[in-house]
């Protein structure tokens, strides 16, 4: 059998997954750490609440120059979900991480996404296999993008990881082998 040749079976399947485009210059100056802790993770997950927090405040700005009243209702409201973000731990906030359809392996991962690519960028990947584990947090190279030909501008990007830990490998090829398995039994119920 080849070197690592069960790392290379995929499995579509729904999971916890939340990504970051960075360019081939912030990925050089942001390096990941080699083990992120739960404390780096939410603070990363944070970092692009806090950008759409300024997106936000600037349209409730050009909001403002239209009409006070909508502007003065968007800033409590946009105050309040910030309080609440403030108030959560790690544990849940690793549970807000939203749901999407992926191609997973143990070696790269698939999806779809609207946003446009150039193929020196990284995809900064954060995915919750196991619900009793911690979340991952990995970089990872664009193998390949195909434009969806369904009249959207989505494309589906498949992904290498860079530098996943074993630990990590672990986590997901556990995860596979369970979805495996879950669909061997669902298929055998059928058949009786």
């Amino acid at each position: 059998m080849p070197k690592d040749q069960r790392s290379f079976y995929r499995i579509d399947v729904m999971m916890p997954c939340s990504y970051r485009i960075l360019s081939e210059e912030e990925a050089e100056k942001s390096p990941l750490p080699n083990t992120p802790d739960a404390q780096y993770i939410e603070e990363y997950f944070m970092q692009n609440l806090a950008q759409l927090d300024e997106q936000i405040d600037e349209v409730i700005s050009h909001i403002n120059q239209k009409s006070s009243l909508l502007a003065i209702a968007l800033t409590a409201m946009n105050s309040k979900i910030n309080f609440i973000l403030h108030t959560i731990d790690d544990i849940q906030l690793t549970r807000a991480i939203p749901q999407k359809l992926v191609n997973l392996s143990g070696g790269g991962i698939a999806f779809t996404i609207k946003e446009s690519l150039k193929a020196s960028d990284k995809i900064d990947l954060l995915i919750k296999p196991l619900s009793n584990e911690a979340p991952i947090l990995v970089r990872c190279n664009i193998v390949k993008t195909t434009p969806l030909n369904d009249g959207s501008s989505r494309t589906n990007v498949a992904l290498s990881y860079e530098n996943l830990t074993e630990e990590d490998r672990r986590k997901l090829l556990y995860f596979i082998q369970t979805k495996e398995i879950e669909a061997a039994q669902q298929k055998r119920n059928q058949n009786h």
